[in-house]
């Protein structure tokens, strides 16, 4: 792995950077909308947060090159399902980094953000196709809370919210 810096985006800022990458991720932005090069992700990616978070509820983290360009994006909220509670949204890596640690280290930023918020858990809502992710938030020690069935008015994919409890031992 390069060296890889993790750095605060901006959703208007570094929306270009953030496009490339998911053109490059296309396998799973195609995956998760049923279409590889989709505008519209990207920008709910960059902007979308529920109604009860501001926006300095919103983080997204890029996983920065030497050259500038983005291997990895990491994008969660805070207050999310309720006061105090974390949310990673997105997890996603450019095809070339997978399976280096890039995930587990970006990941692992995000807990570490949510741990000194004194967040009491952290979530994720993996899709039931993605197996690998699956699998990879299992390994962070992600339990499964529960299941939400496929939503035929939503994008039709049945997710499995996983939680990861941030209490110290």
């Amino acid at each position: 792995m390069a060296e890889i810096e993790i750095v605060e985006l901006d959703a208007k800022a570094d929306y270009v950077r953030v496009a490339d990458l998911m053109h490059r991720a296309s396998d799973y932005v195609a995956m998760e909308t049923g279409k590889a090069n989709n505008p519209g992700f990207v920008h709910s990616t960059l902007t979308d947060a529920p109604p009860n978070c501001g926006p300095d509820d919103i983080f997204l983290r890029g996983l920065e090159r030497a050259d500038g360009s983005l291997a990895g994006f990491a994008g969660s909220i805070r207050h999310f399902p309720k006061k105090g509670h974390w949310y990673m949204g997105l997890l996603i890596l450019d095809p070339l980094e997978r399976g280096q640690g890039l995930g587990k280290t970006a990941a692992q930023h995000v807990i570490n953000e949510a741990r000194a918020d004194n967040a009491p858990c952290i979530r994720v809502a993996v899709l039931d196709v993605n197996k690998d992710a699956r699998k990879f938030w299992d390994h962070m020690g992600f339990e499964h809370e529960r299941t939400v069935r496929a939503d035929p008015k939503g994008d039709g994919h049945k997710r499995h919210v996983l939680r990861l409890d941030l209490a110290e031992e």
